[in-house]
């Protein structure tokens, strides 16, 4: 385990990845055109990628600071970066519940689900849009938040309490959860839509989702529920959107 002074490092450099990723992804939104860009498949995975880069240098930057004490399958064991069978039924579980919360947000808000083609789909699906509309949401976005939130930031935040007693050790786990899913949601309001009530719906829907993965992940001290639950999350919408 690291000492409290690594573990901090770790901390001060996944949340200056995540303000980095941030400032990027509502540098992009706001942009009218981005790069001179119009719409399609290429600005889509831009708008991926300003978010996604910083969060995986974070994350690098993480196992660089950690291995000077410790060796790879340590990083797995503290991190959680374990998978089980288990967590396919809660993820699944987890995953549905938080879309069915997210469906019930905005028909509360909206008169609708919320749930749209993308833009990008145009007339069809081409083979880059077919990547980006599907490969994007439903493999890279869940596997890289994961890990980064569920896997390294929500550890490193429980590992700068003090546990203590049974119950400080649970107020501690609460707190990492809690302020993990408050950050993941403040980064899907930055690279999402400007307008305020979009934004509200954004931050309630994504604040559920992180609070329910995080818990799993918790619970379980494995990231692997929440990763099945983050690819059911996304999975629903783009299938219930996706044209035929």
């Amino acid at each position: 385990m690291q000492t409290t002074s690594g573990s901090r490092r770790i901390l001060v450099a996944v949340l200056a990845a995540l303000a980095v990723a941030a400032l990027a992804g509502r540098a992009f939104t706001s942009s009218a055109t981005p790069f001179g860009l119009t719409g399609g498949a290429l600005e889509a995975w831009l708008a991926y990628g300003v978010v996604w880069v910083p969060l995986a240098a974070g994350i690098l930057v993480a196992v660089v600071l950690a291995r000077r004490g410790e060796g790879p399958p340590s990083l797995i064991r503290r991190w959680g970066l374990r998978f089980g069978l288990f967590d396919v039924f809660w993820g699944i579980a987890v995953g549905c519940l938080a879309r069915a919360v997210d469906a019930s947000i905005n028909l509360s808000v909206y008169r609708d689900t919320g749930l749209h083609a993308p833009v990008i789909l145009g007339d069809g699906p081409t083979g880059a849009i077919l990547v980006v509309g599907l490969v994007a949401p439903v493999v890279v976005a869940p596997l890289l938040e994961e890990v980064f939130f569920r896997g390294v930031l929500q550890h490193t935040l429980a590992e700068q309490g003090r546990p203590g007693t049974r119950v400080n050790r649970v107020l501690v786990q609460v707190m990492a959860v809690v302020v993990t899913a408050l950050l993941f949601a403040l980064l899907h309001v930055a690279a999402g839509s400007t307008d305020g009530t979009a934004a509200a719906v954004t931050f309630a829907s994504t604040l559920v989702f992180g609070l329910l993965a995080g818990g799993l992940a918790a619970a379980t001290g494995r990231v692997g529920g929440a990763l099945v639950a983050h690819i059911v999350f996304n999975g629903i919408a783009v299938w219930l959107t996706w044209p035929v």
